[in-house]
């Protein structure tokens, strides 16, 4: 069996889930090509017997950028099994729409979608997790993947709970797509930026220019995907309107020694809890 991923990850969740997805794919003996949608490519789809899109989630919602590559897809000749792969902060039940608008688009065009995951992920804002729960959620989602990808393989259809209106909520929380791309423009450095380049090479949709002068210049394509600000070396970044739920600097997966006290305890705490929970019961249920 040969399969297919193509993702998007803005500061590299995503990307991390889709990874461990490969290995534990490969290693079921399914030969597994993972390709990045940050560039334009040509893709072969006849060749593959399954098709995975992975991404993080953005206000309820695929980004914008991973619902135009849904668009730009070719319609299949010959039908193809779909899996969806997605990452959040927390496990609210309402992240299950997130797919509605490239479900329809990808039906159409001939996948059939057969299963789709949602695995938490620690935010790059709002508020930093501590790095113990960074470390338990990547831990579960580890566990579960092994779990998962041989679903996948054994074509067990596997769907997420049902979300009311769906359609009509996606659709309105949709305007973090424009939304995105005001606050984009308010973005800024400050002093503390030491013109390393970083954050407009790095840029998905180059949204982010530099003068000969070293003025930064923000355009209108921004994501959101706060790939530039929770990556700066320097927390140089101003992410606009949203600039209280800045995140900077990247995770610690492994187990820390001290466990420190969380900064939003009674943050989702329900939904967390029954998270692990269906987490841990799942995976016990096929150890």
């Amino acid at each position: 069996m040969k399969t297919l991923i193509c993702y998007f990850s803005g500061t590299g969740n995503t990307k991390k889930v889709v990874e461990y997805f490969g290995e534990q794919f490969k290693a079921n003996g399914c030969d597994t090509t993972i390709i990045s949608i940050d560039k334009e490519i040509e893709i072969d789809f006849t060749q593959y017997d399954s098709i995975g899109i992975a991404y993080p989630i953005h206000a309820f919602n695929a980004p914008s950028n991973v619902v135009a590559f849904c668009k730009k897809l070719p319609k299949l000749k010959e039908k193809k099994q779909l899996y969806i792969i997605k990452t959040s902060g927390e496990p609210l039940k309402i992240n299950n729409i997130s797919s509605t608008k490239i479900r329809h688009i990808l039906k159409r065009k001939g996948f059939i979608l057969n299963n789709e995951y949602h695995y938490v992920m620690p935010y790059n804002m709002i508020f930093r997790h501590s790095n113990a729960m960074a470390y338990r959620m990547w831990d579960t989602a580890q566990k579960l993947i092994s779990v998962d990808c041989k679903e996948i393989l054994a074509k067990k259809k596997v769907k997420l709970s049902f979300f009311p209106f769906p359609n009509l909520i996606s659709w309105i929380m949709r305007i973090e797509h424009w939304g995105g791309r005001l606050n984009g423009t308010k973005y800024s450095v400050n002093e503390k930026c030491i013109h390393c380049g970083m954050c407009y090479r790095n840029c998905p949709t180059q949204n982010i220019k530099v003068d000969e002068d070293g003025n930064f210049h923000f355009g209108k394509k921004c994501l959101m995907c706060m790939r530039c600000s929770f990556f700066c070396p320097t927390d140089a970044f101003k992410i606009g309107f949203f600039n209280s739920w800045k995140v900077n600097g990247r995770y610690n997966f492994n187990d820390p020694d001290n466990h420190e006290q969380k900064s939003h305890k009674n943050f989702c705490k329900n939904s967390y809890k029954k998270y692990f929970k269906r987490s841990e019961e799942k995976i016990s249920s096929n150890s």
